[in-house]
């Protein structure tokens, strides 16, 4: 990592247990969340009903409010009911996990999010017992939880697609990201991986998946543990969340063009899918001036073009709903939300796409003009 080397200071005992697994729950600035001591009575019961098979370990990430101090009055009136890290400075979260990962004995690292709730940890663990060597680890189903309202329900049907293509990924163990909301690692290997890692925080999750495949290690899909991830809930806040997402897939694609490019040329699943996703971006981002151009040529031409790419993105979006797994069939009913996908998808990829590539552009000129100073 490219990140100054953090040494965690743990909070009360040191996880030196017999257990192999070792959840990991990095935490910052929770306090300004309300449910910050539901959250941490959460863990605690996580850590009471799996303390034979697996530690409970929180790491403050550097905090600047008071969530550390709580997570200590906690553990004052809860003794024992969950390990505790501080890491200072901030560590951009890979930074955290890493100086954790690097001092503990666990076998597996189970990796989550503060506000994530996780079901099936039985399930997991039987997977963990069987996991071969060659797999650096595996992730686990995500859905949207705890919403209600468009954005929401949006956001479920959006998740269903995405998870129905895993699927094509069973065949070579793939995946262009492991969620670190809901996943594991062998502790070896993340250690390797994160030694490789540029340490930024937007694409963590999905470099780290990268260096793992590049390694040549495979992944596994569990969809019988299901990770229940909270969703932003307005549209601001998605566009938000995109733009970080994708600034990450961009920060990423140069890193490890080499990669990339390599499994481009083999044409497997994950360079198809690479290639697809950047004539969907393109294609995006441009549409906004193909439908200028159409309008200028002949006005009459601007509706059926809108209209073509409207069906070809909601026949693409109902054949998925009709014909894959029981991952959809709760879809099945909602037409509306089916109806108006490709409309929103579109125009919060335009959004998110276009400033998150503006973004990368200007902080590669500052990280110029910062190099040429020396600085």
């Amino acid at each position: 990592m490219k990140n100054k080397i953090l040494k965690p200071e743990f909070i009360g005992d040191f996880p030196d247990t017999q257990n192999r697994i070792a959840l990991l729950v990095p935490q910052f600035n929770e306090d300004s969340n309300c449910n910050l001591e539901n959250r941490l009575k959460y863990f605690m019961n996580i850590a009471e009903t799996y303390k034979d098979y697996m530690d409970v370990i929180i790491i403050d990430d550097g905090s600047t409010d008071n969530s550390l101090e709580k997570i200590k009055l906690f553990l004052d009136q809860n003794p024992k009911s969950f390990f505790a890290a501080s890491v200072n400075p901030n560590g951009q979260k890979v930074g955290a996990l890493f100086s954790v990962s690097k001092v503990i004995s666990h076998d597996f690292v189970i990796l989550t999010d503060f506000d994530t709730d996780i079901v099936g940890f039985h399930e997991a663990f039987k997977v963990i017992n069987e996991m071969e060597s060659n797999v650096m680890g595996c992730y686990f189903k995500m859905i949207p939880f705890e919403g209600t309202g468009f954005v929401f329900n949006w956001q479920k049907l959006e998740y269903s697609l995405a998870r129905s293509l895993y699927f094509f990924h069973q065949k070579d163990l793939s995946v262009p990201v492991m969620p670190g909301a809901g996943s594991c690692f062998r502790r070896d290997v993340l250690n390797t991986i994160y030694n490789d890692h540029s340490g930024l925080r937007n694409g963590e999750d999905r470099e780290a998946t990268v260096i793992g495949l590049k390694l040549g290690y495979k992944v596994i899909y569990v969809d019988s543990v299901l990770t229940l991830t909270r969703p932003p809930l307005t549209l601001r806040k998605l566009i938000k969340q995109r733009v970080r997402w994708n600034l990450g897939y961009i920060e990423t694609l140069v890193k490890e063009s080499g990669y990339y490019n390599s499994q481009m040329l083999k044409l497997n699943i994950l360079g198809v899918r690479v290639i697809l996703d950047f004539i969907t971006v393109l294609f995006i981002i441009f549409l906004p001036l193909i439908l200028v151009i159409v309008a200028t040529i002949n006005i009459n031409y601007f509706l059926p073009t809108t209209l073509i790419i409207y069906l070809f993105g909601f026949i693409s979006c109902a054949s998925f709903v009709l014909f894959s797994s029981n991952e959809l069939s709760e879809h099945k009913k909602k037409l509306t939300t089916i109806l108006s996908f490709p409309i929103v998808k579109i125009l919060i990829d335009c959004i998110a796409w276009s400033k998150a590539i503006l973004s990368f552009l200007k902080n590669n000129r500052m990280a110029k003009v910062l190099s040429e100073r020396g600085l």
